[in-house]
């Protein structure tokens, strides 16, 4: 994979000319060419609307999910939202079971989402921290 076998893993130069961390500070793009600076923002714009991509489709799947439970609940009203007077019971019972295991099923999402959240949450304190003790050792030095 590597070119020279005596070099050491993580001592590759650099691709381009950009001083800095380009994911902690500001990198200084004056030193890049025209194309490169081109390439750098169509790649970052990309980035952008794959992200924007994926939040739309989930916000579409969660607006789905919400027609579905909708349009399940409506046959057991009229058109003025009440309830007809001869449903039968078999048809209401049936009705709830679903509707309680759709919030079982949501309930169980929530909680798995919560549980993501906490560890994207612990990640970033991580990384904060191991930013601020960098910050602190580089600002030592000076």
């Amino acid at each position: 994979m590597t070119d020279n076998p005596e070099r050491k893993p993580g001592t590759r130069p650099r691709l381009g000319p950009i001083d800095g961390d380009p994911v902690t500070s500001h990198p200084d793009l004056s030193k890049l060419s025209k194309q490169q600076q081109a390439l750098r923002l169509a790649v970052i714009q990309e980035f952008k609307a794959k992200k924007v991509k994926k939040y739309v489709e989930k916000q579409v799947q969660y607006i789905n999910a919400n027609s579905r439970i909708a349009e399940g609940i409506k046959f057991l009203f009229d058109e003025e939202g009440r309830p007809p007077p001869n449903m039968p019971m078999e048809d209401i019972v049936a009705e709830r079971r679903h509707i309680e295991y759709e919030i079982k099923w949501f309930e169980a999402i929530l909680d798995e989402l919560r549980n993501r959240l906490v560890r994207v949450k612990e990640i970033e304190e991580h990384a904060l921290d191991l930013l601020a003790e960098r910050f602190a050792r580089e600002h030592k030095d000076e």
